[in-house]
């Protein structure tokens, strides 16, 4: 979608779809002109509630060319007063599928916010902008009749008499990188699998100053990697772990983080397989991963002033003969030994190599993501993403970007008295704590392989994909965490 800027009136402006906010105060300028230019007609739709402030709410007007905008949705913002970034890029998100719905090209909106001293031109026009790039998210890669959306280009329109210029080239990119962890997650697991992820890692490296290395099953061999090898030996994939490094700040080696994805490109719960209901969206388990391809999407493009490192951890984890069994005992690359409980607890396995690999290499923070539990759904259903670390400085520092970014994590004990259920008689740990705070244990699992670097974890196994259409987010994959780590890589 191509998106650009006009300073404009309204009386100056001719287009054939102009989005107009409706707020609950009555002081809009614009609403005003086109009240009086069309004889009293939104007067009139106001009184008979047919126009609405409510947020989310649309409705399609024709003008009779009595104006140059020959039709008029008006959207509903709520409180002026209340309004932020983040209601705004739900709304237009919902916008733009309202809109693709109409089968339009060219559509205009006024930009919202008028007299609303917290909100800034730029950060309003990305709201926006972001809003309609990404809540107009499709997947029809495997349809053989196509319905590609319809809107190719949107103009932003300024009416506040200023001169003002924008540029749109790192929402554009911000978009495209959250889209392109949709496109992975939606990917099919028999197209999806761990050389694909090697093949979309080497595109994501290749533009920008990405350095890309790949450690394959004789490399983690020599590594110690056995609890990553382990996950994978069901299937007919060979694991790997994709490392992404970039460099943002030679001058200073320790500004550096890395980031890292659980990357199960199909979870069938190995010998301890799952339900048939419970592994219909197991190609999803390797959102983690996704995320990170995304992240790094990005940092080719923007450029931090961070040394950021991304690593994917994927294997597939499959019943195949040589399958992996409950019992069995693995050692980490840190020496650290684990007792297979279940073979389905296959994230924290995979993610501890990972962050045994990152801790070795003189990381001084981390970060990984992954879909690791289904007992975070019970705590926190899909409102918030569940938040573990053990550096509340770190961790601070996290909920301060995504209060900015306006998604929702929610921060849950790391406390060691919960230890002691994945403590093991054979070995230093066993892979699962039990049912009670299964949560925290997997997070707490995971944490054992951070030594003494600051780490954070975020479990979005009930986040990662939406039930229905929400504002910026259709039905699908969400993308969640994103935006926030950009931001707290930026900041």
């Amino acid at each position: 979608m191509k998106l650009n800027i006009k300073n404009s009136k309204i009386s100056d402006f001719e287009t054939n779809l102009l989005c107009v906010p409706v707020y609950e105060q009555k002081d809009n300028n614009d609403l005003s002109y086109l009240n009086t230019a069309l004889d009293g007609l939104i007067d009139e739709l106001i009184n008979n509630k047919q126009i609405s402030s409510k947020q989310g709410s649309f409705t399609n007007i024709y003008t009779l060319n009595k104006i140059n905008a020959k039709q008029i949705i008006t959207y509903g913002m709520g409180n002026k007063t209340d309004l932020d970034y983040e209601k705004i890029r739900k709304i237009t998100g919902s916008l733009s599928r309202y809109i693709n719905n109409m089968n339009v090209k060219k559509a205009s909106i006024i930009i919202p916010g008028e007299n609303n001293n917290k909100l800034k031109f730029n950060e309003t026009a990305d709201a926006v902008s972001l809003g309609f790039l990404i809540g107009s998210y499709k997947y029809d890669k495997y349809k053989t009749k196509k319905s590609p959306n319809s809107l190719q280009e949107l103009t932003l329109l300024n009416t506040s008499g200023q001169n003002i210029s924008h540029d749109f080239s790192d929402i554009i990119n911000e978009s495209e990188s959250i889209n392109l962890v949709r496109d992975l997650i939606n990917e099919p697991p028999n197209y999806m699998h761990p050389g694909t992820l090697e093949e979309i890692s080497t595109k994501v490296a290749s533009k920008g100053p990405i350095e890309m290395s790949v450690l394959n099953v004789k490399e983690m061999e020599i590594l110690g990697m056995e609890v990553i090898l382990g996950v994978g030996k069901g299937s007919t994939h060979d694991p790997k772990m994709i490392i992404l490094n970039y460099q943002g700040d030679k001058s200073d080696p320790d500004n550096n983080i890395a980031i890292i994805g659980k990357g199960i490109t199909f979870d069938s719960g190995g010998l301890n397989l799952k339900p048939g209901n419970s592994m219909r969206t197991m190609k999803t388990d390797m959102s983690g991963s996704a995320v990170v391809l995304g992240v790094m999407n990005a940092v080719a493009h923007q450029k931090p002033k961070k040394n950021i490192m991304g690593i994917l951890a994927i294997a597939e984890n499959m019943p195949g003969g040589s399958a992996q069994r409950p019992g069995d005992v693995v050692k980490a690359m840190n020496g650290k030994t684990i007792e297979i409980d279940n073979t389905d607890a296959e994230g924290r396995l995979v993610l501890s190599d990972a962050l045994s690999y990152a801790v070795d290499k003189g990381i001084n923070k981390i970060i990984d993501i992954a879909t690791l539990t289904g007992a975070i759904s019970v705590a926190l259903g899909n409102e918030y993403t569940g938040l573990f670390g053990n550096d509340q400085n770190f961790l601070d520092e996290f909920k301060k970007s995504a209060a900015e970014t306006g998604e929702k994590f929610w921060e849950l004990p790391v406390d060691q008295n919960y230890s002691s259920q994945y403590k093991n008689s054979i070995a230093d740990i066993q892979n699962s704590g039990g049912r009670d705070a299964g949560s925290i244990t997997g997070a707490m699992i995971i944490g054992e392989f951070a030594g003494d670097t600051s780490w954070i974890h975020l479990d979005i196994a009930s986040t990662i994909t939406s039930p229905k259409d929400k504002g910026y987010n259709p039905k699908g994959p969400t993308a969640i965490s994103v935006r926030t780590i950009l931001n707290l890589l930026k900041n």
